[in-house]
């Protein structure tokens, strides 16, 4: 009778005990661009992977691995052609949606970090079944502020315009910011001043987390689901972890981080 396990301890089993149990095998299949990186950070030596990107057993005694665990492992290498697809309106931090400027801002600074990652499912599924853990996304919901003098009062600023001449005598235009859009005497900002506004702490890196949690999270669901009735040993459980932790309560979701095939 097959035993019932979740998809992360499928996941751990078949990374953590079971691959493993593969020697080296150079210019072997997939192999994991962090794993060797990470272990070099931490033992200071070059350790070379095995064909299923995981340091190998130093036991010989340990036997081949499990074929289901080869099965998942190819079930995970087929995430490797997915490629991330952001949804309209995909916000993981909906209290900060109510400054829409600064809002806008610091989700196409999100969706920059995680393009320029280029973290792939295929890397986070690997990662949190060898290292445990989902991808952090717990931080605090910023306030919007203003940007302060060293007196502690609001920073007013103007854009100046300079008028020059070059060397050959053709005019230059010159734009720059002063922090001089304050009055003292009418104690009112002057024609055309602006403050500058920032979130406090910044919730860039907390949007990035969160949107590496919804594609390993929607990842994990779909590896459940190509896994499910295909294992001899294991009958394939979903994760107990929902889609979006952050909101207590929340909906099945609509517009979650996720990436798909790059011939869909």
């Amino acid at each position: 009778m097959k035993q019932k396990i979740c998809i992360e301890k499928l996941l751990k089993w078949a990374y953590c005990e079971e691959l493993p149990k593969a020697g080296f095998e150079p210019g072997g299949a997939v192999r994991s661009g962090w794993a060797s990186i990470e272990t070099f950070a931490q033992l200071l030596t070059k350790i070379d992977d095995n064909e299923y990107g995981v340091v190998p057993s130093l036991n010989v005694n340990d036997g081949d691995p499990h074929e289901d665990a080869l099965r998942v492992h190819a079930a995970v290498c087929g995430l490797s052609d997915r490629v991330v697809d952001f949804p309209d309106g995909w916000n993981p931090m909906p209290e900060i949606g109510i400054h829409e400027k600064h809002c806008a801002m610091a989700l196409s600074a999100a969706r920059f970090g995680i393009k320029n990652a280029n973290r792939q499912p295929f890397d986070l599924i690997r990662r949190h079944a060898i290292l445990g853990g989902c991808p952090g996304w717990e931080g605090e919901v910023p306030e919007l502020k203003t940007a302060k003098t060293r007196k502690g009062t609001d920073a007013w600023f103007r854009m100046r315009v300079d008028h020059s001449t070059d060397a050959f005598g053709r005019p230059v235009e010159r734009k720059f910011e002063t922090e001089d859009g304050w009055c003292y005497v009418r104690k009112a900002p002057k024609i055309g001043a602006y403050r500058k506004f920032f979130f406090d702490p910044d919730p860039v890196s907390v949007l990035i987390g969160r949107g590496e949690y919804q594609m390993w999270w929607s990842h994990l669901v779909k590896l459940a689901e190509n896994l499910s009735g295909q294992l001899e040993k294991w009958d394939v459980q979903p994760s107990p972890r929902v889609a979006i932790p952050w909101e207590t309560g929340a909906p099945e979701p609509a517009r979650i981080l996720l990436a798909v095939s790059k011939n869909s």
